[in-house]
């Protein structure tokens, strides 16, 4: 007569069993990110996640697997945190700026086809996979065109997330020892803390996503609220201050998310990848560092704005390292901004007509590893 009543109580704890080795893993993340923030490191709150969750990951020590839909509740917040920031003044002061915008997305995109030759004579990676893993864009986006090129996504997707992963980690620090003391504020929202300015935040927060996946946009869950907010800060609606316990949430899930990417299987069946992914990386790092001076110097704008506005990392995690670091957020969000618009509609047809060539010159029609 009990023993179903017991079989009923295992079957109600089975979904917090089968759920407990992922809260583990954002308690491990969240303590992490104390023990960063305690040393004093720029983000610590994604950067001390990432950098456990990477290492347990990699090590096998954790084989529990971070589901992509957390991701969106991290970007959610972070884009409204951004879009908040986007002033008249700082939308007056971005019209300005057009020809530095379109300078920077196209330095990038130049330099990133000169690191992807560089890694296909080095490593011998095909013309289109060291293309698609070595230009700036989502990792997903990558890997779905990486499968309609008739290449294997899983390298394109791994260099990709490697490569965020390396920005979001070396960015902050240098910009940090290179800041004045004093220099990092966070950047403070003119219209916060009433009860119509939460009613605000929160309808463009949750009417953002659902909008612009409407609407077909990629990544809607960080450009759609990140459109609604920034559309109703720039026209002088009352805005609500992201607490900083929300935004410190949102930068766990974030980092947590990235780091578990770094599975242990992966990097050794890909063992030579990481080679390419490193040099790769650290070739464009170091262009997109020369970039930033010499774009700083013509356009007159401050070398920590460019810096995270050039740099190759996700716009998610440039745009919060801008306002930690207390640098124009609205500036760095578009000069991201920018650069997806100017990529991702033209990947697609740069990764063809590479190959094309390549497969003139070596006799190959088909692309390949």
């Amino acid at each position: 007569m009990v023993r179903p009543r017991e079989a009923a109580c295992r079957g109600d704890e089975d979904p917090m069993r089968k759920h407990l080795p992922l809260l583990t893993l954002y308690v491990v993340a969240a303590l992490a990110g104390v023990l960063f923030s305690r040393v004093g490191t720029p983000l610590p709150w994604m950067i001390g996640p990432l950098v456990i969750t990477g290492a347990l990951s990699a090590s096998g020590l954790v084989t529990v697997a971070v589901p992509i839909r957390t991701r969106p509740i991290g970007q959610v917040t972070i884009a409204t945190f951004v879009g908040a920031h986007f002033t008249p003044d700082a939308l007056h002061s971005l019209l300005q700026t057009a020809p530095m915008l379109l300078t920077v997305s196209l330095f990038i995109l130049v330099a990133a086809i000169l690191v992807a030759q560089i890694q296909r004579r080095v490593y011998g990676t095909s013309t289109v996979t060291a293309l698609l893993s070595v230009t700036p864009t989502s990792p997903v986006e990558a890997g779905v065109l990486a499968e309609h090129m008739g290449v294997n996504p899983g390298p394109v997707v791994l260099a990709q997330t490697a490569r965020i992963a390396l920005v979001v980690t070396v960015v902050p620090f240098l910009l940090q020892l290179g800041a004045p003391p004093g220099a990092a504020p966070l950047a403070p929202v003119l219209h916060h803390g009433s009860l119509p300015g939460l009613a605000v935040t929160l309808g463009g927060a949750l009417l953002g996503p659902v909008l612009f996946r409407l609407l077909r946009f990629s990544n809607p869950f960080f450009l759609g609220p990140l459109f609604l907010a920034a559309l109703f800060s720039s026209v002088g609606l009352p805005s609500y201050e992201i607490p900083g316990p929300l935004l410190a949430v949102a930068q766990i899930v974030l980092g947590t998310w990235l780091g578990s990417s770094f599975r242990r299987e992966l990097l050794e069946q890909r063992g030579a990848l990481i080679g390419s992914v490193l040099l790769s990386s650290s070739l464009l790092l170091g262009a997109c560092v020369l970039g930033a001076w010499g774009l700083s110097a013509l356009f007159g704008a401050p070398f920590p704005t460019v810096m995270l506005g050039i740099a190759p990392g996700g716009v998610t995690e440039m745009a919060l390292t801008a306002g930690v670091l207390g640098q124009d957020v609205a500036l760095v969000t578009a000069m991201h901004l920018t650069r997806i618009f100017v990529i991702m509609p033209n990947l697609g047809w740069i990764a063809r007509v590479t190959h094309r060539l390549e497969g003139a010159r070596r006799g190959r029609p088909e692309p390949g590893e």
